[in-house]
């Protein structure tokens, strides 16, 4: 292992506890999860901890009922989730996992990264400051927002690092282990590997200088790849919805795009470059950020491959690696290619093509290859193309610049940081306050909304709440949903409702103005509004309830239209 690596960890973890507090890495401490996406990641994990074990194992039921799915869409992070699962009897009660992953994506973002710097150069002092490059990554340290899967670039360095190294064998473990956990990690990581997987058995194939491997040798690669990475992702729950609901929703795509300023366009934050201006909608997803420390060393290196005299660089054996980086770049820019705050050409496509590309929503993801894949290319044709005197010193002080331009993000970023994860979470507080639910709780195993939707008002706090009193709920927040499901679902709720044919083991709530439901109860049944919910609750009279429980409800026999 060369000491980049090593250096790179360390690097990546003085990093992470200089722009965040320690106190995330506490496994009891998860009240800054329970806002927007991070709420639906941690839930996703509380629910799946606590049902008994489904098949595939990855199927996670009880959080969303016919909404849901498994793990994979809860952005969870597979991997941390299924081991959590297989240990949870050792794991205290609540445990949050997400603190800890952060620590590590950046301790791994500096490891591969010192493993790609010793790829672009011999010298030792340029593998330190080329790693560097990695471990402060825009990037990276945007998705800390609450995409917190999405932190783990590191997966990327990796396919990078095996689509670079110098041998000519195909390394059949590495690609299977990696593909395997990024498909554990999140879907967007695992496509991005894929296309570094398929560039590097191309090249080693048929762009290599010979041997290359034969057919038999690269048939039993792929195969045994494949297999492996199919099944993983079976295991994980992949398929546990049908391959239509993949799509991310044709309206979708466009929206979180890349722009084509994306690599010089920092956003906020940079010491010396101007904000540009994007697309409404794409101010995360539409910026690929190098810093200025990377535009300096790309223009050098242009110039040295330009310039009168220099010797012809043999490119063929990256054609596969440039191939794969650039249509993924392409991708990211969507059919509405967009030139700051403008749409400048928008390509004709329709039907079951933008479908398919409207897998990749937010698209503007996908140029993460091609940032990382400059950013080498940068450093190591510096470092071959000028004198080593000279290389050394542009690449430490395109270091330096790029530190220096970076540093006021960083140091903006740990005060929005501890407001986010600290002061506003100090302040939320559950908007179900009667006492009504803890009653309820102990007297049904499921909470269906009517109407069955993603991301009802409250699903956070509802969630929450069923989650801990060990009941099930038909709402939450999900990166895919199985649509014909979720239809079929609310006619059988709207059936039930309408003829009073209620599950006496679920309490049913109407929080939607816009839909109306028929309902009726019978004498035992129950209807009351609750912290803006119409709740009833089945059989709510056929039995005791305690003192002061029937004064909640109202007793049917009943009829109405709610809300």
């Amino acid at each position: 292992m060369p000491g980049s690596a090593a250096f790179g960890a360390l690097a990546g973890v003085v990093l992470f506890f200089l722009v965040f507090d320690p106190r995330l890495l506490d496994p009891g401490y998860w009240a800054w999860l329970l806002d927007g996406d991070p709420a639906t990641e941690y839930l996703g994990w509380r629910f799946f901890r606590a049902e008994a074990w489904q098949w595939p194992p990855g199927a996670s039921r009880s959080y969303g009922l016919e909404v849901g799915s498994a793990i994979p869409y809860s952005d969870s992070i597979p991997l941390a989730a299924l081991a959590g699962k297989l240990f949870r009897g050792l794991l205290p009660e609540p445990f949050q996992y997400f603190g800890l992953w952060m620590l590590a994506c950046f301790a791994l973002q500096g490891f591969f990264g010192g493993l790609l710097a010793a790829l672009a150069s011999t010298r030792a002092l340029e593998r330190y400051a080329i790693t560097l490059l990695f471990v402060a990554s825009v990037p990276l340290l945007d998705r800390a927002i609450g995409h917190y899967a999405l932190m783990s670039h590191w997966t990327v360095l990796w396919g990078l690092w095996l689509a670079l190294r110098p041998n000519r064998e195909l390394a059949t473990a590495q690609w299977t282990a990696l593909l395997c956990l990024a498909s554990l990690v999140h879907a967007y990581l695992l496509v991005l590997v894929l296309a570094l997987w398929v560039a590097d058995v191309v090249r080693r194939r048929h762009f290599d200088p010979e041997p290359r491997p034969g057919f038999g040798v690269a048939f039993r690669h792929v195969t045994i790849v494949a297999i492996a990475l199919v099944a993983t992702m079976a295991l994980a729950g992949y398929f546990v919805i049908p391959g239509s609901s993949a799509s991310g929703g044709a309206a979708y795509f466009g929206k979180y795009a890349a722009n084509l300023n994306a690599f010089w366009n920092p956003g906020w934050g940079s010491a010396f470059l101007p904000n540009l201006p994007v697309m409404k909608g794409s101010e995360l997803e539409g910026h690929g950020y190098l810093g200025l420390g990377v535009l300096v060393l790309l223009a050098a290196a242009g110039l040295s491959l330009v310039a009168p005299g220099t010797p012809r660089v043999d490119v063929k054996p990256y054609l596969p690696l440039i191939a794969a980086a650039t249509a993924l770049w392409l991708v990211s820019l969507s059919h509405q290619i967009a030139w700051g705050d403008r749409v400048i050409v928008e390509l004709p496509i329709r039907g079951k093509l933008l479908d398919l590309l409207a897998t990749f929503r937010a698209s503007g993801r996908l140029i993460w290859v091609a940032m990382y894949a400059l950013t080498f290319a940068a450093a190591a044709i510096v470092a071959a193309r000028f004198a080593p005197r000279a290389a050394t010193l542009l690449i430490v002080a395109a270091v330096a610049l790029q530190l220096v331009d970076l540093a006021p993000r960083f140091v903006a970023m740990r005060g929005y940081f501890d407001d986010r994860f600290f002061a506003a979470p100090s302040k939320r507080s559950s908007p179900l306050v009667s006492p009504f639910w803890k009653e309820a709780a102990k007297h049904y195993r499921t909470i269906r909304m009517a109407p069955a939707a993603s991301n009802t008002r409250g699903w956070e706090w509802l969630s929450l709440y069923a989650v801990d009193h060990g009941m099930a709920i038909n709402t939450g927040q999900f990166a895919r949903l199985p649509h014909a499901r979720i239809g079929e679902a609310n006619r059988r709720l709207t059936v039930a409702l309408g003829r009073g044919e209620l599950d006496p083991g679920t309490i049913y709530l109407l929080w939607s103005r816009d839909a109306r439901f028929d309902w009726q109860i019978g004498p035992d049944d129950g209807v009351g509004v609750f912290d803006g919910y119409v709740v009833i609750a089945p059989r709510w009279f056929a039995e005791p309830r305690g003192p002061i429980a029937p004064d909640y409800l109202v007793r049917g026999p009943k009829h109405g239209v709610a809300p």
